[in-house]
């Protein structure tokens, strides 16, 4: 057995310990038929290779896929039924789970002409791929995102969401995708959306999606949360209890290069996540703060 570290010792013979206790459970079981007993031995065959070739530990793989399946399904006949389910596949994914850009721009259909005029509003590091220009208000580092802002062929524009330097009704769609959320004052940016564009698309994290993926932690980034109701937008102030760290195991599971049950979650369940509202001329909304008081609202 080949190994990395001394100390990696121990957790390779507990893992000898429990394949070979496995081993024996399903003999037993199936010896007493023929049948059954042939049908066990390809997977008792891959467990004994795996207990008596090399393992390797850190960034190498231990064992080939078809162990780990033959293992996998070793392991799963000795627990109980109704345990079975929280056992991972541990299967590779052929791709990665759709993000956000790739969601909105390769899966969601959008009724824009070519000829319309679109505006992307803090396009970040992953501009909408349908815009003709791009907005951001931080040009350089900033906290509110983690990787480089993109500027490519087309015109890229420094401004203040909340005081837009176009001209009303110069864009004849906006598209304004997880900016809000990191906004002091979000009722005057979304005037501002309503005022430069005929019509547009807004999106934002919900409460649970912040939650599962630990954003409510993170210092100077997130300081609401969406929903929408009957074609309204709410935005609602987390609250100073809710900033705490809950751990990143939500989502590790989401960018886990193996599949798993949270992905097909996440997957079919997206709305939950994130809540998105096309709006046209209007943009009805409703800010809240943390004390639970109105600040704003559309009709103010």
């Amino acid at each position: 057995m080949t190994v990395s570290s001394p100390a990696r010792r121990p957790l390779l013979d507990a893992i000898r310990l429990a394949a070979t206790r496995v081993a024996i459970s399903v003999l037993r079981r199936t010896l007493p038929g023929l049948a059954a007993s042939r049908a066990s031995m390809p997977e008792l065959r891959a467990l004994i290779d795996l207990m008596e070739g090399p393992v390797w530990v850190g960034d190498a793989q231990v064992g080939d896929p078809q162990l780990t399946s033959a293992a996998r399904r070793l392991f799963t006949a000795t627990v109980p039924v109704e345990a079975r389910e929280l056992i991972p596949p541990m299967t590779l994914r052929s791709e990665a789970v759709a993000n956000t850009w790739v969601y909105q721009n390769h899966h969601m259909q959008w009724n824009i002409e070519p000829h319309e005029l679109v505006l992307d509003v803090g396009s970040g590091g992953w501009p909408f791929r349908r815009a003709d220009h791009l907005a951001d208000k931080y040009l350089g580092g900033t906290s509110h995102r983690v990787e480089e802002i993109v500027q490519d062929h087309r015109p890229m524009y420094e401004v203040d969401l909340e005081a837009l330097c176009f001209a009303d009704k110069s864009y004849d769609f906006v598209f304004c995708s997880h900016v809000l959320e990191h906004l002091d004052h979000p009722g005057r940016a979304i005037r501002e959306l309503a005022r430069v564009g005929r019509r547009g698309y807004i999106e934002v994290p919900t409460r649970l999606s912040d939650i599962l993926f630990n954003f409510t932690r993170l210092q100077n980034h997130h300081r609401w949360h969406g929903l929408v109701l009957d074609g309204t937008l709410l935005l609602v102030e987390w609250t100073d209890r809710e900033r705490r760290e809950i751990g990143n195991h939500f989502f590790n599971a989401l960018h886990s290069a193996y599949a798993n049950q949270f992905q097909e979650f996440f997957d079919e369940n997206r709305d939950l996540f994130f809540c998105s509202l096309q709006w046209s001329g209007h943009i009805p909304f409703l800010l809240i703060d943390k004390h639970g008081r109105i600040l704003d609202a559309s009709d103010r």
